[in-house]
């Protein structure tokens, strides 16, 4: 994860909700959303770093998120982790919002640096609050709402995308440490013969 810009810093939001006990889950949001203009799907292309998106959420009068990850991998802090925040309907009161910045289009995109900052901090998440890696979900697989386009029923809720690299993240979770190079086999001298006891191989 060398050049990642970590920035979880105090939390500040306004909007926070009521204190919770318990932790479960995640949700991985994007930025942009689906709407329609002229008939046609669209996205807002999801502009500004993650300082921008935090202050659009520790100020908004009812929706919150708990952390915000740009294209650069800065991860900025908002709704604390033990306070409900108005990230998914109906989904909201043990899970854990993360929004990135990002289109959510299927198109564009997933840089590096922003993966890898998020790998690191639902692992950082998952060792404060245990949960299966099956237990970190994508907004679109908890919100089955639609709307029409066009003449075309779209969901209204796509993120964080097609393109989402689920495997590479669930496999970042579930996997062990790996060596860059194994172990050199343990050797042994064979001791001087003067030192050897009758009926002793010295090579086992």
């Amino acid at each position: 994860m060398a050049g990642l810009i970590m920035m979880t810093g105090p939390a500040g939001a306004t909007t926070s909700g009521p204190v919770r006990d318990a932790v479960d889950g995640v949700i991985i949001h994007a930025i942009s959303g689906p709407s329609c203009s002229g008939g046609e799907l669209s996205f807002s292309g999801a502009p500004g770093d993650a300082a921008r998106w935090k202050r659009f959420f520790d100020h908004h009068p009812f929706l919150g998120i708990h952390y915000v990850i740009d294209r650069d991998g800065v991860v900025l802090a908002s709704t604390p982790e033990n306070r409900v925040a108005n990230h998914a309907l109906d989904n909201n009161d043990t899970t854990i919002g993360i929004e990135l910045v990002h289109n959510g289009d299927g198109e564009e995109p997933f840089g590096a640096r922003q993966i890898e900052a998020l790998i690191g901090l639902l692992r950082a998440i998952r060792a404060r609050h245990p949960m299966p890696v099956e237990s970190i979900k994508g907004h679109a697989d908890v919100d089955h709402r639609t709307f029409r386009c066009g003449g075309r029923v779209y969901k209204t809720k796509m993120d964080p995308g097609a393109n989402f690299p689920w495997a590479r993240v669930r496999a970042a979770l579930r996997g062990a440490p790996t060596l860059v190079a194994g172990p050199a086999p343990a050797t042994r001298r064979p001791r001087p013969a003067a030192q050897l006891r009758p009926g002793i191989d010295p090579t086992h």
